[in-house]
C-alpha cells in the first residue's frame, strides 16, 4: 500500500506540475496575444525544436532551419519560454547597440554556471545588474585590469614574445614530425594567460588544471546540461547520474586553481608593484570607494579571464592554421608579406598597420570559423520593437554569427577561403565602416561585446607573423588531414575545432632565426 501511495503522489505531483505550467503558458500567451509578435515557431513545433536544438548541442544549425523559414527575425514561443534568435548582422547591432534598445536587450538569462561555479555571479561575463546591483563598477574593473595588458603595451608584448620563443625551440626540436595542434596551441596560450593572470610563467601542473577547469566548465555550461541544472539544481545531488561528479570535479579544480593563482600571489602582494592582473585587481580592492569588492569578485574575474582569453583565440589560432595548411597560395602570400615588410627581425605589434594581409587572413579566419557561433544569451527586460515587431520582455536573445558569417548574400563564396575579400583594390584593410567589415559581428557589439577584442587579435597577429617567418606549415606525414567542413567542429558555447595534426617546417633562409627579446621593458 505504501509503494502505491507513494506511486499516486509522485504522479500528483507531475500532473500539478504539468497543470502549473500550462496555466502559466496561457497567461503568458494572453498577455501577448493582441501584440504583433515576431514570426517563429509556437507551441509543440516550437518545443521539439529547442529540445532537439538543446540534446543536440546544435542551437546554430535550428536557427538557419528557422531563418529559412521564417526570416532575419524569429521568435520561437512555448510553455517553457521565449527564445529569439537574430539571423542578420544589421538585426543584431540594432538590438544590442542601438540607444533605443540596448538597455533593454543586454542583461543575461540566469544560469547554472554563473550561480554555481563563478561565486554566486560575482563575475562579469554571465552576470548581470539583476544578479549583481554592483555588476557596472565590475566591469569596469574588468576593463582596468586588462588595460594593465592593453593594445600596444610593451609588457604584454614582451610576455608573448616570451612565450614564442619557446614555442618556437619546442617546434624546431619537432621539425618535419606531425605536431598535435590542440595541444601545442591550447598549452601556448594556457601559458600567456597565466603569465598576464601572475606575472610570472607557470607551473606546467598549473597551467594543466587551467585547461582543464576550462573544459569541464564548458561542459557545464553546455546547452542541455546547464538548462537542466539551472530548471532542477538539485540535479547535481543525485548520484546516478553525470552531474554530481562534473559538479565536484568544477570546484575542487576550480580551488585548487585559485590556491595558485589568487591564495599564494595574495600572500607576496606589494601595494603598488603589480605583477599581473591579480596584483592590479588587489591594488584596486584596497581603494576607499571598492568596499564592495571582495575575494571572490577577483577571483570571478580571473575566471573569466582565462575563458575570454583562451577559448575563442585558442579555437582561433587552431582553425587559421587549418585553413593555411589547406591553403599554401594563401600561407605563401602571408609570408611574402612578412618578408617585405619585417624581413628577418622579430614581428612587433606596430607592424599591424604595415601588414594588411596578416589582418585579411585574421578576419576571414573568424567569419569561417565562428568559433562564437551564437554568442553569449541576451535577455530581453522589456517589450523591444525591432523590424515593426515584439520581442516580448524575459525572452532569451541569441545572435546567429555562424549564420550570417556564411549568408552567400553577404559573403559571395562563402565557404572558400578567401582574405582578399576584406582588402581594397590597393590592397589595403577596407575601412571599419564597410559594409563587409560591418557584417562581422566576431567580437559581439554594444555593451556585451568582448573587452579583449584588441588584446585577443594582438596575440593572434604576433602568434602568425612569428610562426609564419619561421616555418612553413604542411600537411601530416602520419595523419589524415583534418578537412575544413561544419563536421570538424564540436558545437557548444565555443565551436572546438576536432584534434588535427599539421608539419610545421623551418623554412630555409630563416632556419638559424629565432624571436629575440625586446630591446624594451
Amino acid at each position: 500500500m505504501e509503494t502505491v501511495s507513494e506511486s499516486g503522489s509522485s504522479v500528483t505531483v507531475a500532473l500539478l506540475l504539468g497543470l502549473v505550467v500550462v496555466i502559466l503558458a496561457y497567461l503568458r500567451f494572453k498577455s501577448t496575444s493582441s501584440k504583433k509578435l515576431a514570426p517563429g515557431p509556437r507551441g509543440l513545433d516550437a518545443l521539439r525544436g529547442m529540445v532537439s536544438a538543446l540534446r543536440e548541442g546544435s542551437l546554430n544549425r535550428q536557427a538557419e532551419q528557422w531563418s529559412r523559414q521564417y526570416g532575419p527575425l524569429v521568435l520561437c514561443r512555448s510553455a517553457v519560454g521565449d527564445l529569439c534568435v537574430l539571423n542578420s548582422p544589421r538585426l543584431v547591432r540594432e538590438m544590442f547597440a542601438s540607444r533605443e534598445t540596448e538597455h533593454l536587450t543586454n542583461n543575461r538569462p540566469r544560469c547554472f554556471v554563473g550561480w554555481f561555479a563563478l561565486y554566486d555571479f560575482r563575475d562579469v561575463i554571465v552576470s548581470s545588474p539583476q544578479y549583481r546591483p554592483e555588476w557596472p563598477k565590475m566591469r569596469k574593473m574588468f576593463h582596468q585590469a586588462i588595460k594593465f595588458y592593453g593594445d600596444g603595451v610593451e609588457r604584454m608584448e614582451s610576455k608573448v614574445m616570451e612565450e614564442l620563443r619557446r614555442l618556437t625551440t619546442e617546434l624546431e626540436a619537432d621539425c618535419g614530425q606531425d605536431v598535435d595542434m590542440d595541444h601545442v596551441i591550447s598549452t601556448s596560450a594556457m601559458r600567456i594567460v597565466l603569465t598576464l593572470v601572475t606575472g610570472e610563467c607557470p607551473d606546467p601542473e598549473v597551467a594543466a588544471r587551467a585547461k582543464l577547469l576550462n573544459d569541464l566548465t564548458n561542459e557545464m555550461f553546455s546547452p542541455i546540461t546547464d538548462t537542466l541544472l539551472t530548471a532542477f539544481p538539485w540535479l547535481r545531488h543525485l548520484p546516478l547520474l553525470p552531474y554530481r561528479k562534473l559538479c565536484r570535479d568544477v570546484i575542487t579544480t576550480r580551488d585548487c586553481l585559485m590556491h595558485d593563482l589568487f591564495t599564494e600571489p595574495k600572500a607576496t602582494h606589494v601595494r603598488g608593484q603589480p605583477r599581473g592582473i591579480v596584483d592590479v585587481l588587489l591594488d584596486e580592492q584596497e581603494k576607499e570607494e571598492n568596499q564592495w569588492m571582495t575575494d571572490d569578485h577577483i577571483r570571478g574575474l580571473v575566471l573569466n579571464i582565462i575563458a575570454a582569453a583562451v577559448s575563442t583565440s585558442t579555437q582561433t589560432l587552431k582553425a587559421l592554421f587549418l585553413y593555411l595548411t589547406h591553403n599554401p597560395e594563401v600561407a605563401r602570400k602571408l609570408q611574402d608579406e612578412i618578408d617585405s615588410k619585417i624581413g628577418k627581425r622579430t614581428p612587433r605589434l606596430q607592424d599591424m598597420s604595415d601588414l594588411p594581409y596578416a589582418e585579411a587572413v585574421t578576419w576571414e579566419t573568424l567569419r569561417l570559423a565562428s568559433p562564437a557561433s551564437m554568442g553569449l544569451p541576451h535577455l530581453t527586460t522589456d517589450d523591444v520593437t525591432v523590424d515593426g515587431y515584439i520581442v516580448p520582455k524575459g525572452a532569451t536573445v541569441f545572435a546567429n554569427i555562424l549564420g550570417f558569417h556564411h549568408d552567400p548574400e553577404i559573403f559571395s563564396d562563402p565557404e572558400a577561403f578567401h582574405p582578399e575579400r576584406f582588402l581594397d583594390d590597393e590592397g589595403q584593410m577596407l575601412p571599419a565602416n564597410d559594409p563587409l567589415r560591418q557584417s562581422m559581428i566576431a567580437f559581439g557589439v554594444g555593451k556585451r561585446s568582448c573587452v579583449g577584442e584588441s588584446f585577443a587579435r594582438s596575440r593572434v597577429f604576433l602568434y602568425v607573423t612569428t610562426l609564419l617567418q619561421q616555418f612553413d606549415v604542411l600537411p601530416p606525414t602520419q595523419h589524415e588531414l583534418l578537412p575544413v567542413t561544419r563536421s570538424s567542429w564540436k558545437n557548444g558555447i565555443v565551436l572546438e575545432l576536432k584534434p588535427y595534426h599539421a608539419v610545421f617546417r623551418p623554412r630555409e633562409h630563416t632556419q638559424h632565426v629565432t624571436p629575440h627579446r625586446s630591446t624594451q621593458s
